[in-house]
């Protein structure tokens, strides 16, 4: 009883309020370790959402980041200023012995590492050939590094000599006084075909599907690339630049300049149509970026024959509808044919356009070709389209509802 009495005597009388200032924060840390420096390199930085203040839910929600050491920590409270937690922090006044009660928020901070996915999203999207020179250049001797860094250097320097000639003929064609024409305006699906010619070269006109200012315009382009070897080939598959189905068809030999300079021009039309149709419907507006070496000739004359143009919410808006795209579609595939002399392995245009191989299966067969599987070895279950004369092209069905199919 003494004993209480003297702890009763020691102990002054304390009152206790609460406070309606800022909260404090608690935190946690439990897989932090301590060390002698902990205190001057460890930095604590508290977010709030202030979206919307006057609603107590979101202006509650706050975020806690702390940076130990070069290791950051992340916690969060979603927590209602309204209801609170159950945790207080006391501060005691010594001169008036009050001790004002401040309602806390609890965060447990946990080490922010960066995800599995992300890491293995970034790995897989590696080609076997990056993969294997990252490998080598961290693990292989002095002489395959030495190597890898030599093709590396030339294949960068052929490039660049490539891309400069590229450059130049884009400002030798822009500079040019050339005519647009714009005389390809059909509304049909299917490109203008012949099916009454006795020769296969007759079923389509280049002139049909590429204007005379286009070729025009692709010359200097074609000059360029006729100059290639099978180095810069190689270059451009690992940067992805062209076109597998064009890349395959190149370097060409050719004694007549005019025969090469027409096959050269349907491949670069070909690679151009292959661009607008794997384009998102947002990149649609953005020709010059779409297209960096190409001429605007080709390029206004692609966006009117294959795209639209409205307005929407006083904005210019550049679209392409379902009836577009198989238009798009059927004008590739009619220039593979013309490439390839009417008899077109087309897994490649597959793998370069996205499109499933019974898509353009069924679009070859409605340009009245016909599809057969090889049985070679190496080949056997490839798909071939081939156009024989007479052309007969697939009788019209009509759909449910009585429309015809496109």
């Amino acid at each position: 009883k003494q004993w209480y009495q003297r702890r009763v005597r020691a102990c002054p009388r304390v009152t206790v309020k609460l406070s309606n200032s800022t909260d404090p924060i608690i935190c946690t840390a439990s897989n932090v370790v301590k060390s002698k420096t902990f205190k001057t390199k460890t930095e604590f930085t508290c977010y709030q959402n202030t979206s919307d203040m006057t609603n107590p839910r979101l202006a509650a929600q706050r975020m806690l980041v702390m940076d130990c050491d070069g290791v950051q920590s992340v916690g969060k409270s979603w927590e209602t200023k309204n209801y609170g937690s159950q945790y207080m922090v006391g501060v005691l006044d010594k001169e008036t012995n009050e001790m004002t009660l401040r309602p806390a928020a609890l965060i447990n901070l946990k080490p922010y590492v960066r995800s599995y996915d992300e890491e293995e999203q970034r790995v897989s999207s590696l080609t076997y050939g990056e993969k294997y020179k990252q490998l080598a250049m961290k693990f292989g001797d002095s002489r395959i590094q030495k190597t890898i860094r030599g093709k590396d250097r030339i294949r960068d320097m052929e490039s660049n000599t490539l891309d400069e000639a590229m450059q130049e003929a884009v400002v030798s064609v822009d500079t040019a006084n050339l005519t647009k024409q714009t005389d390809l305006n059909h509304n049909d699906v299917l490109p203008p075909m012949n099916t009454n010619a006795k020769d296969l070269n007759d079923v389509f006109l280049i002139t049909d599907l590429i204007s005379e200012s286009e070729i025009t315009a692709l010359a200097p382009f074609t000059a360029v690339i006729r100059e290639c070897t099978q180095v810069h080939v190689n270059a451009w598959k690992e940067q992805n630049k062209y076109p597998g189905f064009m890349l395959s068809r190149i370097p060409v030999v050719m004694d007549d300049d005019h025969m090469a300079h027409l096959y050269l021009s349907e491949l670069l039309y070909i690679s151009n149509l292959i661009t607008l149709l794997k384009l998102p419907r947002k990149s649609l507006s953005h020709k010059k970026t779409n297209f960096p070496n190409t001429p605007s000739v080709v390029i206004d004359s692609i966006y009117k024959k294959f795209t639209s143009q409205g307005q929407h919410e006083g904005k210019i808006r550049t679209s392409m509808s379902d009836k577009q795209r198989n238009k798009l579609i059927c004008h590739i595939l009619a220039l593979s044919l013309i490439v390839d002399k009417f008899c077109v392995r087309f897994e490649e245009l597959c793998k370069d356009t996205g499109v499933k191989s019974k898509i353009l299966a069924d679009t070859y067969r409605s340009m009245g070709c016909v599809i057969n599987k090889l049985k070679g070895d190496r080949e056997k279950g490839q798909l071939v389209a081939v156009m024989k004369l007479p052309v007969k092209l697939p009788p019209v069905v009509l759909r449910k509802g009585g429309k015809k199919r496109e």
